[in-house]
C-alpha cells in the first residue's frame, strides 16, 4: 500500500542528487538518498509482516461490493468463472462440466439471487433459462464468492505463515505469503482473522474432504487486495488443489435475473426433457 509513495520518494531523492552533481557540496545528496533507502526498507519490512497484511487484506476484500473469481483445480482442471455481488446478494457461475445430451457444450451457466437459481438451457422451446427455487434469502450459490475470505483468515490465524517474495500476479506486483494450516488448530482459533461461523464452515468442509492440514499460498497486491490464492492438501481422493484468481473489485456489472419471459418453470423444463 505504501510502496508507490516510497518509490515516488526514491525518485524525488534521485532527482535531487542528479541536480546537485555539479555543486561543491555532496552532503545534501547523500542524506536524501539514505533517507529514501530507509523509507523503502521500512515499507518492505511492513509487507513482510504476514499476519498484519493478511488481516488488512481479509478486511478490505470483505468490504468490496463485488468481484470476479476464476477457480481451477490441479493443472487448470474444473474451471469456473464466478461473479459475486454483495447487495442485493447475487452470483453468476459459468463452470466447465461433463458434456451430455442435456448439456452438449459442457458449460453450466447459472445466475442465483433471492433464493432462486436460473439455469441456461436450449432445451425448452422459446425459453433461454429455467428456474429452481432454492428457498431462503441468500444468493443461492455463496461459493461464487470463492474462498478468499477463508484463505486469508486461515493464513492470518496461523503462526507458520511467512512472507515468501515479491512476485507478479495478474500483471501486478504482489507480496506472496505461505503457511501450513492445521485444521484442528484452526478450529480453536478465536481471534479477529476469522469469524466463528466462517472458521467452522471452512474447517468442516475441509475435513469432509479428508484433509487434516493444507498449505495456502496467497498473493496480495500493494493496495491490500488479494490477487491470487492456492490451497493444497492430501484428502480422500489424493492431492487436492484449489487455485483462485480475483479481479474487478467493485467493478462487476450489476447482476440481475433474466427477463421473466425468457424463463421456463421447473415443470416446463422437465416436460421438455421428456420430448423426443
Amino acid at each position: 500500500m505504501g510502496r508507490g509513495i516510497v518509490m515516488a520518494a526514491v525518485g524525488a531523492a534521485l532527482a535531487t542528487v542528479l541536480a546537485g552533481c555539479g555543486s561543491d557540496s555532496d552532503d545534501g545528496g547523500d542524506s536524501g538518498d539514505g533517507a529514501a533507502r530507509d523509507k523503502d526498507t521500512a515499507a518492505s519490512d511492513e509487507r513482510k509482516d504476514a499476519r498484519a497484511v493478511l488481516l488488512a487484506a481479509a478486511k478490505k476484500v470483505g468490504a468490496q461490493s463485488s468481484y470476479r473469481t476464476v477457480q481451477t483445480g490441479q493443472g487448470g482442471s474444473d474451471r469456473s468463472e464466478m461473479l459475486y455481488q454483495k447487495k442485493p446478494a447475487a452470483t453468476v457461475i459459468k463452470a466447465e462440466v461433463g458434456k451430455s445430451a442435456a448439456n452438449p457444450d459442457g458449460v453450466s451457466h447459472m445466475i442465483s439471487m433471492g433464493g432462486t437459481t436460473y439455469m441456461k438451457t436450449d432445451k425448452v422451446p422459446g425459453k433461454k433459462w429455467y428456474s429452481m427455487d432454492l428457498g431462503g434469502d441468500g444468493g443461492g450459490a455463496p461459493r461464487a464468492a470463492g474462498y478468499v475470505s477463508e484463505f486469508a483468515g486461515a493464513l492470518a490465524a496461523t503462526d507458520s505463515t511467512r512472507w515468501v517474495a515479491e512476485e507478479k500476479a495478474g500483471g501486478r506486483t504482489a507480496d506472496h505469503y505461505r503457511g501450513k494450516v492445521v485444521l484442528d488448530d484452526l478450529a480453536k482459533y478465536t481471534g479477529p482473522a476469522l469469524s466463528e461461523d466462517l472458521r467452522d464452515s471452512y474447517v468442516s468442509m475441509a475435513k469432509k474432504q479428508g484433509l487434516t492440514s493444507v498449505v495456502i499460498d496467497m498473493w496480495v497486491g500493494k493496495d491490500d487486495l488479494v490477487l491470487k490464492s492456492r490451497e493444497t492438501g492430501e484428502g480422500k481422493k489424493g492431492r487436492e488443489v484449489v487455485n483462485e484468481e480475483y479481479s474487478r473489485f467493485g467493478a462487476v456489472p450489476t447482476i440481475s435475473a433474466p427477463p421473466a419471459g425468457s424463463v421456463a418453470t421447473w415443470d416446463e423444463f422437465i416436460a421438455a426433457q421428456a420430448q423426443p
